[in-house]
């Protein structure tokens, strides 16, 4: 029984065992179908997959063949595009005024978004021109995005010059001129000396001026070092001599060359073969400017030069401002420039004046402008003088017989014998005279409200009168050439800084003048004052700006003592001194008339007029 009941329990289980068995066989049977049908996915998705990578590969392949034709097709474009690139001329070839340059840069700045345009030659044949349009065109050029080369062709002086330093290569033809690197004013000291009309209303006393005279000389000045800064930051290391270049001299092509103003000998077309070896064109063609814009270059106002040479009056209305990068060889002064002007002269006195008088010589074509009678005058008046006039020899003549004093200043026609004997006879009975010779001469002329202001030249010849007292001029300026790169008008060229010793009372409380462009005398009488200085022509050497003998008394500057210029130093001390000694009270001989007229009477320290040796 047992037994039995023990055989059906294991027969229970198992059979419990077969069937959990068989649902494991079951469950194994369906995975076994699931994974069947998921490899038959994958083989589907194997062969779709071996499908698609043959369709990829088909695509890569045509591909391939559309990269290389696009290639092929970009080659050909590139190849037709570097045969229609552009060389342009911007011609330069004019004085440089606000009219030309506006005109010609409307034309410049479309380059900057001409694709086909690869680079820009500047072809210069100017003497420069106005500060604002010059540094307006050099603007724009520099800032060009295209390669840009310069040819001086002729004459790159001044601001013609300044628009080359734009370009970063400089060619020059063998016989052009370069360089001239300065700047030139036409400031006229006395127009800052006449008082505003009373027609004219302004709200500032600089209104109508504008700017006073110092400010103006020393905008001048940092013009100058504008240009010589551009020049340094484009030539850089090239630039062999600024000292030099500095000095505004104008150089032969092939000294340019040497100084690293430009940087080759060429023409035009030596400057376009080299750019176009530079950018690598084969293909391309050089059109000017108004030619590539269809555009003529006169349908504007334009200063040409005429004979290398620009009008005065031309130039002076071209700029609201008188201040230019001008080459001043390509300037034509007008004809008759000398206007001789001559203070209003005062009535001769009827007899003896009731006041002791100083004459002034107007009697000689004298350049005397009012800027200088009237600190002169003011001094002479101060010590209860008069200050007399005369225009003709004949006044002078009969003025030196009661005379104190003789003031001379700027003749610009020779003594004759009478005038000579009148002025020597009179040294020697005691008046004293005051000669001052100016280098630097400027007139006026006054018609009404219209003032003329002229250059005048006198050559040493019409100093006659200072051989009777040992002495002959140099028609010359001296100046201070280490003065070059000066930031202030005081400290330019043209004034020379002279630290005075003791000459007597003339230099009494005086211990430093400065003195514009003094001119010098050869002389070996008396006491002197001399400069260390250059004269053109000259060279450095010590010059006799000053000297005293006897009654008679050189002084080789008279501008030095207008306004503006007597603030400087002490030469306002200085023309004090000069008039103490022309008034100094002594005993002045009376003039003894003769029956026939007599030969001059010689200082006792001449026998003959001497022949004046350097």
């Amino acid at each position: 029984m047992r037994t039995g009941l023990v055989a059906l329990a294991l027969s229970i289980i198992a059979l419990i065992a077969l069937v959990a068995l068989w649902l494991q066989v079951a469950g194994l049977e369906k995975k076994v179908g699931e994974l069947g049908s998921t490899l038959q996915g994958v083989q589907r998705g194997v062969d779709d997959l071996s499908k698609k990578v043959g369709q990829l590969s088909n695509s890569t392949s045509r591909l391939a063949n559309a990269t290389k034709s696009l290639e092929e097709r970009v080659k050909k474009l590139e190849a037709k595009a570097r045969a229609e690139k552009e060389i342009v001329v911007v011609p330069v070839d004019f004085v440089i005024s606000d009219y030309s340059v506006d005109f010609l840069i409307q034309y410049v700045k479309r380059l900057e978004f001409d694709n086909k345009t690869a680079g820009v030659v500047v072809l210069i044949n100017s003497p420069g021109g106005a500060v604002g349009a010059t540094e307006r065109l050099y603007t724009v050029l520099r800032g060009l995005n295209k390669t840009k080369y310069a040819v001086i062709s002729g004459l790159g002086a001044s601001g013609g010059y300044y628009v080359a330093m734009s370009a970063e290569r400089v060619y020059a033809t063998p016989s052009s001129w370069v360089g001239s690197v300065g700047v030139i004013a036409t400031i006229w000291p006395e127009e800052y000396l006449i008082e505003v009309p009373d027609f004219i209303y302004t709200t500032g006393p600089l209104k109508y001026y504008g700017r006073d005279l110092p400010a103006l000389y020393n905008d001048v000045e940092k013009f100058r070092e504008n240009f010589v800064d551009v020049v340094v930051k484009s030539r850089g290391a090239r630039l062999k001599d600024l000292e030099r270049v500095e000095a505004a001299e104008i150089f032969r092509a092939d000294e340019a060359l040497q100084l690293g103003l430009v940087d080759k000998l060429g023409g035009l077309w030596d400057a376009v073969r080299d750019m176009a070896e530079e950018l690598g064109l084969k293909n391309y063609t050089v059109v000017d400017i108004y030619e590539k814009y269809n555009v003529s270059r006169w349908t504007t106002i334009v200063i040409p030069l005429f004979q290398g040479k620009v009008a005065l009056k031309a130039l002076l209305n071209m700029s609201s401002l008188p201040i230019f990068y001008m080459y001043p060889g390509a300037v034509q002064l007008p004809d008759g420039h000398l206007n001789i002007t001559t203070p209003p002269p005062m009535p001769a006195p009827q007899g003896r004046p009731r006041k002791p008088y100083v004459v002034l010589d107007m009697s000689h074509g004298n350049a005397l402008g009012f800027s200088f009678v009237e600190p002169l005058a003011a001094l002479i008046v101060a010590r209860g003088y008069e200050l007399r006039t005369v225009t003709s020899e004949a006044e002078l003549v009969e003025a030196l017989k009661n005379a104190t004093g003789l003031v001379v200043a700027n003749p610009t026609a020779p003594f004759s014998t009478q005038a000579l004997e009148a002025v020597v006879n009179a040294t020697r009975r005691g008046v004293r005279v005051l000669y001052l010779a100016d280098s630097k001469a400027t007139s006026l002329t006054y018609y009404g409200p219209i003032i003329i202001v002229a250059p005048v030249f006198a050559p040493a010849n019409v100093h006659n009168l200072l051989m009777y007292f040992n002495a002959s001029i140099i028609p010359r300026g001296v100046f201070n050439a280490s003065a070059l790169g000066a930031k202030t008008f005081e400290r330019n060229w043209q004034f020379v800084h002279v630290q005075v010793g003791e000459v007597g009372n003339f230099t009494k409380g005086v211990k430093r003048l400065v003195l514009y462009s003094p001119t010098p005398v050869v002389t070996t009488a008396g006491v002197k004052i001399d400069v260390v200085g250059d004269v053109r022509g000259y060279g450095r050497d010590s010059y006799t700006i000053f000297f005293n003998v006897g009654n008679f008394t050189y002084v080789g500057s008279m501008r030095s003592f207008t306004p503006y210029f007597i603030a400087l130093g002490d030469n306002k001390k200085f023309l004090q001194n000069l008039v103490d000694w022309l008034l100094e009270p002594r005993r002045i001989e009376p003039v003894v008339e003769a029956q026939q007229p007599q030969p001059p009477i010689l200082p006792p320290y001449i026998t003959t007029p001497p022949i004046p040796q350097r």
